[in-house]
């Protein structure tokens, strides 16, 4: 039995104490505001401070239940605990169980909204309640902030090129993790599809990745291993990223 602590967004929260009851190992779950993703400096601020304030040998690994999230990840270092990280490129591809199946949906539907009852559950007032569309919708309030701070004129620019953003999206996407009771979220995901005149899906997630990476079960090819002493940098091709050895 190994120990490892699993560094994660509340994006993932039920999925991932789900998949740490039932894993092998003694696993403690430390969860963080998904808000952050919006400012990927910070978020990786945060991150390395989590990673940096672990006692050395209380863990055999520190797992980053994370994707590439905005470049958020993409400059961690490892100190004296290995780092494992899934090769993603967000946390879509977590609550799919691959990369081969997000990128089937990308192909079919490019623009989708994606929501889930562990995200929409934990949104902040105000925030974007679908994930991957951080800054594309904007609420009554966030209108009349606009108006007070640049004028009316200004505000409805502002509106006007939001708006377009969401002119490419097609689809809206409720994952059911089948944790929980979503359908309250799922109506409202449904809502909006009607609303825009969008395809609405029911999607069936899968936990296959997340449960790889708190049994331990880290194949090269799905996950990247940190060594200490090494840092997390972006990478061309399928590997998406990579560890180099720390300045």
């Amino acid at each position: 039995m190994k120990r490892f602590l699993a560094i994660t967004c509340e994006a993932l929260a039920r999925s991932i104490y789900a998949a740490a009851a039932s894993s092998p190992n003694t696993v403690t779950v430390s969860l963080f505001k998904q808000g952050l993703h919006n400012r990927p400096k910070g978020l990786r601020q945060t991150l390395q401070s989590q990673i940096d304030a672990t006692t050395e040998g209380a863990y055999d690994a520190i797992l980053l239940v994370y994707g590439m999230c905005g470049m958020s990840t993409v400059g961690l270092r490892a100190r004296h605990t290995p780092l494992v990280i899934p090769r993603a490129h967000d946390c879509i591809t977590l609550y799919l169980g691959s990369r081969e199946r997000y990128q089937q949906e990308f192909d079919r539907h490019p623009g989708t909204y994606w929501y889930s009852l562990d995200y929409m559950e934990r949104s902040e007032p105000g925030s974007g309640v679908a994930l991957g569309v951080a800054g594309i919708e904007a609420t009554e309030a966030e209108y009349e902030k606009y108006v007070a701070k640049y004028g009316q004129e200004t505000a409805d620019m502002l509106i006007e090129e939001l708006r377009k953003w969401s002119q490419h999206y097609t689809r809206a996407v409720f994952i059911d993790t089948g944790l929980g009771d979503g359908s309250e979220f799922e109506r409202i995901a449904r809502a909006k599809a009607e609303q825009e005149g969008w395809v609405f899906e029911r999607m069936r997630g899968d936990r296959r990745l997340l449960n790889l990476l708190i049994s331990g079960d880290w194949p090269d090819s799905e996950f990247l291993i940190v060594p200490p002493g090494h840092v997390i940098q972006a990478a061309y091709g399928d590997e998406l990223v990579r560890a180099v050895p720390a300045d």
